[in-house]
């Protein structure tokens, strides 16, 4: 039966040494000279256009498509500038993971961030990941995080046909928007403790499994293939 993993990228499948934190507040000093932080922006989770009109809001700033825009490719090109700046690192397990999915008859990895593309491509360029992933759905789809879901399904259908049943995808991410994301189009939901929320608050989730991180391979592997 064919099955789509749903990866998150940011605490997810990677750590970017907050390259991506540190290049929404250059952003915003390149943009209107303004010296900000992150620390009462609610961010992790959430698309790189939400953040955009968050910071933007924060600041009393207009907040339309044209100043979302704008920031965004301003956050896109201080992000290509930061990644090689900055010690990330892929998180425990993956790198395993992703290509033990790869060998198995059906089954394929795929993307739902929050991430635009091409910040989700920079990223997962300079870790040498992106090649593992066939399609992905993207905020350039839409600023809100539930609507990733819907659309990542869509596009499954458009690749796999249009019987393919949400429980047939399973959404991997570290934040409770991620299994809320997976939930509300009916997928099956794996959490991952890697990204700031411990295994206490993902359990509040009602995610079907949850895991310290990827590093041992086989229980993932069990839900994965039972899914």
């Amino acid at each position: 039966m064919t099955r789509v993993i749903l990866w998150d990228i940011d605490g997810t499948l990677v750590h970017t040494g907050h390259a991506g934190e540190i290049a929404l507040v250059n952003a915003m000093a390149f943009l209107f000279g303004i010296e900000t932080s992150l620390h009462d922006v609610d961010y992790k989770g959430r698309t790189d256009r939400q953040i955009a009109r968050n910071l933007l809001a924060k600041h009393q700033l207009p907040v339309n498509d044209d100043t979302e825009r704008s920031f965004v490719n301003a956050y896109l090109t201080e992000l290509a500038l930061q990644l090689p700046q900055r010690q990330g690192h892929i998180y425990p397990g993956i790198t395993t993971a992703l290509n033990a999915i790869e060998a198995q008859n059906g089954i394929h990895n795929a993307l739902l961030t929050g991430n635009m593309e091409r910040g989700a491509q920079l990223k997962l360029q300079h870790y040498n990941l992106w090649h593992h992933f066939t399609f992905g759905a993207f905020a350039d789809h839409s600023r809100h995080r539930p609507d990733l879901g819907a659309h990542a399904l869509h596009l499954a259908r458009q690749r796999f046909g249009p019987n393919l049943a949400p429980n047939q995808l399973i959404v991997i991410g570290d934040t409770p928007h991620d299994v809320d994301c997976g939930r509300s189009i009916g997928a099956r939901t794996i959490a991952v403790a890697t990204g700031g929320f411990t295994i206490g608050d993902l359990r509040q989730t009602g995610a079907d499994a949850i895991f310290p991180d990827l590093s041992d391979l086989q229980p993932f592997l069990d839900v994965i293939l039972a899914a």
